[in-house]
């Protein structure tokens, strides 16, 4: 068996460029790319595997839970129902780049398109870039940092000018924040800093719920997750700080709100919770398949089922996939269930839109430019 063409041609295309950043090089993409091959399926079997579609980019809002949150989730639910459709980083990158985004969804489907390639700048820069960056209330500094990993960069009055857009576009998201200083009387940034000032009292943003009790941990902050999960901030507390201006690069004098975390103290702020409980629901979602692959039952007929671990049995995950390894015959229904599994809501989770892209393959691979 040979690595696929397409595979081959995504390898051969990347050049190293030794004056860039490694981290967004195409040195690291290559060593990306053939890292994934190097697990390949045994004699007779193959690799099945799905991949969350915007998982983050999903929960986010889901747990928003505001008419303004609602509209960005249907974008989602267009997109999983009709596939042409722009998708929404095509959707935010034509919005922010004041560009037609049917032409520019059009150009980059079209790899012979006389624009495609400027459509990919603005999928890509404009639209994936301040997505991923600006989603857990990231300014500037995340915007340039996110670019760059992606090979794009942007001046300093573009990006800032990005990044206004992109919340005026989407204040359900700086709502849900409550990025309004620490005295916040609504959204995450409110919901935590009250039920601090208040122990016991049970403060909702969203779909989460704070509350702070004062005899555990010396002070811990709990958060509830909408499937019953706790977060826990272990001896949360505002104090003042010595840190490093990273401006100036000077010691400042910063008063934080910080909790324990492993041997050290940590700065938390609006960005960082919304951050936690985003890819915290998502990795309940991931374990969510785990588990369903490992007890679930798959009726074979009216009279006959087997357990998933023994049809699909899954061999490893990585970030938001799940990989299974299945007979080769058996590949086509095998992927048509973990569709089905991945993206199957539950009572806690009614409402989130889930899609999974499904891959077949004897080896692990993905795409460069993925989702």
């Amino acid at each position: 068996m040979k690595l696929d063409e397409a595979f081959l041609d995504q390898l051969q295309s990347l050049d190293a460029d030794p004056e860039k950043k490694f981290a967004g090089t195409p040195v690291a993409k290559k060593l990306a790319l053939l890292l994934r091959p190097a697990f390949v399926a045994r004699p007779k079997k193959t690799l099945v595997w799905g991949d969350f579609s915007n998982i983050e980019a999903r929960v986010l809002p889901w747990l928003a839970n505001s008419p303004g949150a609602e509209a960005k989730l249907d974008i989602f639910r267009a997109v999983d129902k009709d596939p042409t459709v722009p998708d929404v980083y095509m959707r935010t990158g034509a919005d922010l780049s004041n560009e037609d985004r049917e032409r520019m969804w059009v150009a980059y489907k079209d790899k012979q398109h006389a624009d495609h390639k400027r459509a990919g700048t603005v999928r890509q820069a404009y639209g994936k870039v301040t997505e991923l960056s600006l989603g857990f209330g990231g300014a500037l500094g995340a915007l340039l940092a996110m670019a760059a990993a992606y090979g794009v960069f942007f001046d300093t009055a573009t990006a800032k000018k990005l990044v206004v857009d992109w919340r005026e576009k989407n204040q359900w998201a700086v709502d849900f924040w409550g990025k309004h200083g620490r005295n916040a009387s609504y959204g995450i940034w409110g919901a935590v800093n009250s039920a601090i000032e208040n122990p016991n009292t049970v403060y909702e943003a969203g779909r989460v719920a704070y509350v702070y009790d004062p005899d555990y941990l010396s002070g811990t902050l709990c958060c509830a997750l909408p499937d019953g999960c706790i977060l826990t901030y272990p001896s949360i507390k505002w104090e003042w700080r010595e840190i490093t201006d990273k401006k100036t690069g000077e010691l400042v004098d910063r008063y934080q709100l910080t909790f324990i975390k492993g041997y050290g103290r940590v700065a938390a702020w609006y960005g960082k919770f919304a951050e936690n409980i985003t890819q915290a629901v998502a990795a309940r979602v991931l374990k969510r398949t785990m588990k369903r692959l490992d007890r679930d039952w798959h009726p074979i007929n009216a009279t006959t089922r087997r357990r998933y671990s023994e049809w699909m049995p899954m061999v490893m995950h990585t970030h938001d996939e799940s990989v299974t390894e299945p007979f080769e015959s058996e590949a086509k229904p095998v992927a048509e269930a973990l569709r089905g599994i991945m993206t199957r809501n539950d009572e806690w989770d009614a409402g989130l839109p889930l899609a999974a892209e499904i891959t077949t393959n004897w080896y692990y691979s993905k795409a460069i430019e993925g989702k």
